[in-house]
């Protein structure tokens, strides 16, 4: 499945664009209706998109991660298989610095582009649990090497309308 994040604009899975403003009943026309709790998800919950008041598409995020079935590019990148360091290289270029970034590495919202990025922990903090883990004598070398994996890549990206995150 291929599948295009253009920020401030809209997704492309497979040649269908789901585009950011577009009216509920044409994103129903081309997904389906979609499982309803808050926002509608498609794809088993790996793509959500919520709707402004007036049932127009204001946000759309993909949730699957690294390991989701769903992998889509941004920038001509994997947004969750390439190193979440590079995707923030990448972003940042695009967006210039208006950049929220208060959450210790965890999730950053480029404002001019609209974009949104989340992961649970970071790299440092993932690497900090495991040293506890080996003091503690709990250290799993399987589960060390697949947390730092995902601490290594983004589990979330989203984009909204213009201001979305403002």
């Amino acid at each position: 499945m291929e599948i295009q994040i253009i920020p401030l604009e809209k997704i492309v899975i497979d040649g269908k664009d789901i585009c950011l403003g577009m009216p509920k009943a044409d994103v129903i026309n081309l997904l389906g209706d979609g499982e309803l709790i808050h926002r509608h998800y498609y794809y088993n919950s790996e793509l959500a998109i919520d709707y402004d008041e007036e049932g127009k598409v204001e946000f759309i995020e993909f949730l699957g991660g690294i390991d989701g079935k769903l992998q889509p590019a941004i920038y001509g990148k994997p947004a969750f298989e390439t190193l979440a360091d590079d995707i923030i290289d990448i972003l940042t270029n695009k967006n210039g610095n208006e950049i929220n970034d208060h959450e210790n590495g965890c999730s950053y919202a480029f404002l001019n582009i609209s974009v949104g990025i989340y992961r649970p922990t970071t790299p440092k903090d993932a690497a900090e649990d495991i040293e506890e883990m080996k003091c503690d004598g709990e250290y799993d070398a399987e589960y060390a090497e697949e947390e730092m994996r995902k601490a290594s890549h983004w589990a979330t990206i989203g984009i909204g309308v213009k201001d979305y995150y403002r």
